[in-house]
């Protein structure tokens, strides 16, 4: 009888150790994993920390790019061109009269290109967008591409216009100013439509254009989508590009407001 409690209580003794022993290496196991989830999630955080910062001093580097073209545009490029109109107006009193309409026809075309200058100066300096805001720096960019008769320009408002963060409204101006850019170079494009729609809780802009379009999976990794992607990210806004050979592009940007 003594023998058979002394089996029982070994069996229960050897049971109570197996399931403690089996209770640790759960306990291990999981904390174990824990650790290595919280050490794969932190590391991931330092990575899209370091993305998000690189990102961001390479936006800081193309404005200040931009500020500077600006600066040499206006200051540069822009006065002698002022200089030329005004010497070529000086010459003008002492053209013989049938040689008066070619000179006036050069003189409008240099005063064009004074106002090309600067309006693109203006369309390049960071702190000119931030002052006028988002909406009327792509009204001025649509008025310029009207102006350059590239193409056929619909532009359309909806909602409530409201301002946004100054910072991110450049952002958001430099991501479409370098899909006009794009239009006007690859499109073939004889259209393009522009949309911006204001609610509560979001800014919508969609661009679409009836050109040539692309395949999206060979032109993913380019220079000028990435860019306009990273831009994006920045400030968390959803961008995304619709297209497909011969059927044109609709790139979509929805920033959120609140």
């Amino acid at each position: 009888m003594e023998n058979e409690k002394e089996i029982v209580s070994l069996i229960i003794y050897v049971s109570a150790l197996i399931v403690i022993l089996v209770i640790f290496v759960v306990a291990f196991f999981l904390v174990y994993q824990r650790r290595k989830t919280q050490l794969l999630l932190e590391k991931v955080e330092e990575r899209r920390k370091f993305e998000h910062e690189l990102a961001k001093a390479q936006t800081e580097i193309q404005e200040q790019t931009f500020k500077n073209i600006s600066w040499e545009l206006h200051d540069n490029i822009g006065q002698l061109l002022t200089v030329a109109k005004m010497q070529l107006n000086m010459l003008q009193s002492g053209l013989p009269e049938e040689k008066q309409k070619s000179f006036d026809e050069a003189s409008n075309v240099l005063g064009q290109g004074v106002n090309e200058i600067r309006q693109l100066s203006h369309s390049l300096n960071t702190n000119f967008i931030s002052k006028i805001g988002l909406q009327e720096s792509l009204e001025r960019e649509i008025n310029r591409f009207k102006r350059l008769n590239f193409l056929e320009v619909e532009y359309e408002v909806e909602g409530d216009p409201y301002a946004v963060n100054k910072k991110d409204e450049i952002i958001i101006f430099r991501i479409f100013q370098e899909c006009f850019s794009n239009v006007v170079k690859y499109s073939k494009a004889t259209l393009l439509t522009i949309k911006l729609s204001y609610t509560s809780n979001e800014l919508s802009v969609v661009v679409k254009d009836n050109g040539v379009g692309f395949d999206i999976d060979e032109e993913k990794e380019g220079t000028g989508l990435l860019n306009m992607k990273m831009r994006a990210a920045l400030i968390g806004a959803n961008f995304s590009i619709q297209t497909q050979k011969n059927e044109g592009v609709s790139v979509t940007l929805v920033y959120p407001t609140n």
